[in-house]
Parts: C-alpha cells; sequence; structure tokens
C-alpha cells in the first residue's frame, strides 16, 4: 500500500509539473500576442498622430499687414496708387506664395479700393516682407476718393485666399 501511495504522488506530481508548465508555455504564449497586439495599437496611434499633425487645418489669421503706405500719382493720362504694405508670418514654417486681397475702407463702411497681392513670395516664420504694388484707378471709380480721405478713417481689411508653405502645404482660405 505504501508503494502505491509513494507511486500516485510520484505520478501525481508529474502530472502537476507537466500541468504547471503547460500551463505557463500557454501564458507565455498569450502574453506574446498581447505584446505583438500593443507594438500595433502603438504604431497605428503614432501613425494617426502624424496623420492629425500633417492634417491639422491651419487657420488663415497668421499672416496679416502689420504696416501700409501708399502714394498717390496722376501722370495726366492716369491715376494711381503705389501701395506698400508690412507683412508678418506666424505660422511655424516659411511662406513661399500668397494670394491675398487688400480692402480700403473708409469709415461708412464703403470700400474704395480692392487692391491684390497674387505672388511668389518668401516669409520666413516671425519675419516680415515689404510687398509693393501699384494700383491703376478707373476714372469715376471709388477709388479717387482714398487719397482725399484722412489716413485715419481709412480702415484696412487684409483676406488671404491662398498661403503656399515651403513644405508643400496648401492653405485655402474661404
Amino acid at each position: 500500500m505504501k508503494k502505491l501511495l509513494i507511486a500516485g504522488i510520484v505520478l501525481s506530481s508529474s502530472l502537476f509539473a507537466t500541468s504547471l508548465e503547460d500551463r505557463v508555455t500557454a501564458l507565455e504564449k498569450r502574453v506574446a500576442k498581447l505584446e505583438q497586439k500593443l507594438n500595433m495599437v502603438d504604431k497605428t496611434q503614432k501613425t494617426i498622430k502624424k496623420d492629425i499633425t500633417n492634417s491639422t487645418v491651419l487657420k488663415c489669421n497668421k499672416v496679416k499687414i502689420v504696416k501700409y503706405d501708399y502714394k498717390y500719382e496722376n501722370n495726366g493720362l492716369t491715376q494711381s496708387y503705389n501701395f506698400t504694405y508690412t507683412i508678418k508670418n506666424t505660422y511655424n514654417k516659411p511662406i513661399k506664395y500668397l494670394y491675398a486681397s487688400i480692402s480700403f475702407i473708409d469709415n461708412n463702411h464703403v470700400k474704395m479700393v480692392e487692391d491684390y497681392i497674387k505672388r511668389s513670395i518668401t516669409i520666413e516664420p516671425n519675419q516680415t516682407v515689404t510687398v509693393k504694388t501699384n494700383y491703376l484707378i478707373d476714372e469715376g471709380s471709388l477709388g479717387e476718393t482714398l487719397k482725399d480721405t484722412p489716413k485715419q478713417d481709412v480702415h484696412v481689411k487684409f483676406k488671404p485666399f491662398e498661403i503656399d508653405f515651403a513644405d508643400g502645404q496648401v492653405l485655402e482660405c474661404r
């Protein structure tokens, strides 16, 4: 009987050891699978974060006119304004092209002149650039009134339509 009891204990301990070993192996496999899933989730999160960063909707209000000046000219045949604008880029990347309108509005909200900038231009982050344009006045248009309006009564509205960045991103402002 003693021999039978000892044989049973040896047999049950070897079965328990095999069972324990099998359970550890099974747990190791499950842990390996979970680690693979975690790696996949981590890669997916990094991809999503990169996609969000690349497709973040930028607002068009980070490029603005910080200073302007104009000079009226009449050579007898044509009337025009020579405009000088100082434009600042407050985006964190360089601008390489700008398409925008600049409206000169009086105190009665009447648009006297609407000038446009549509050109390749390099403006580094937090830098300013001076842009010069010439605006021909149509005879009898409201453009003539700008020369007679005191500068303190003139309001300038700057509206970008398109901003192209050096990294290839194009921002359309509508």
